[in-house]
């Protein structure tokens, strides 16, 4: 095992190699790159990671053999594929922010906005709880350690310097982009058909009452009756979750297998 300690530049270049990957995916994964984690625990995390992994990496890089323009092409490769490992889980968690968007848009929370505490921009109600549930529910189910498992197997997977750019991994990033709009409806779904009804009752009854005053009426009764169906769906919505987060693994894998090639 070679000593970290030995001033050997192509030692110390490999660790800054291990180090870029895993500062790529601690800054786009879920959870770890959240705002309000300070960054130094994420520098110190960070380091840590990768003294562990830096021993176990094989390090058969001909380094000396390498010119100014090799060198960056390997920072680029070694921080893409960290923030590409990090964004496969990310977009798992904007279907659920997506859901929860269009829901307290349907319920008229479209105005009313918190901070969300793991981008700090500017969310619906809605949104922010199905972020903080999806949290939960993520930690609970032990997919904070999919991460590290992913980072001892991309070294297995895609040795260092073994990244290669090409369509079938931008294919693969625009199919997980385009499901993350179709997992969101499917969450959201039940809510928002039946909020919608609810919007084509009340515009039936501003019809044929024009007395009635249906924003006096409407807004209290779309914002009690979501509340009550978000109340009642919350089983489906954990079981929906816990299935969501089911495949995040497997995807991952997929796309280090795609890597691969």
């Amino acid at each position: 095992m070679a000593n970290i300690l030995t001033f050997d530049p192509n030692l110390y270049f490999t660790f800054f190699l291990v180090l870029l990957r895993v500062s790529g995916i601690f800054l786009t994964a879920p959870i770890i790159s959240a705002d309000t984690i300070p960054p130094s625990v994420r520098i110190y995390l960070a380091l840590i990671c990768a003294l562990i992994i830096f021993h176990v990496v094989p390090q058969n890089l001909a380094l000396d053999r390498l010119n100014t323009a090799d060198y960056l092409l390997l920072v680029i490769r070694e921080l893409m594929i960290g923030l590409l490992l990090g964004v496969v889980p990310k977009i798992m968690f904007a279907s659920i922010d997506f859901a929860g968007t269009v829901i307290g848009f349907q319920m008229g929370f479209s105005i009313a906005n918190v901070v969300d505490p793991q981008t700090e921009v500017q969310v619906s109600i809605i949104a922010a709880f199905e972020g903080v549930l999806a949290t939960l529910l993520f930690v609970v189910l032990d997919g904070h350690h999919i991460f590290f498992e992913v980072l001892a197997l991309s070294y297995q997977k895609v040795a260092l310097g073994g990244f290669v750019f090409s369509p079938n991994k931008i294919d693969f990033l625009s199919r997980l982009m385009a499901d993350l709009f179709i997992i969101g409806l499917q969450l959201g779904a039940p809510l928002i058909v039946a909020l919608l009804f609810a919007n084509v009752i009340l515009g039936f009854m501003a019809r044929s009452i024009p007395q009635m005053n249906i924003f006096v009426v409407g807004f209290p009764f779309t914002i009690g009756l979501g509340l009550i169906l978000l109340w009642f769906g919350m089983p489906y919505t954990v079981r929906a979750m816990v299935q969501l987060f089911g495949t995040t693994g497997p995807k991952i894998l997929d796309f280090l297998a795609l890597m691969a090639r």
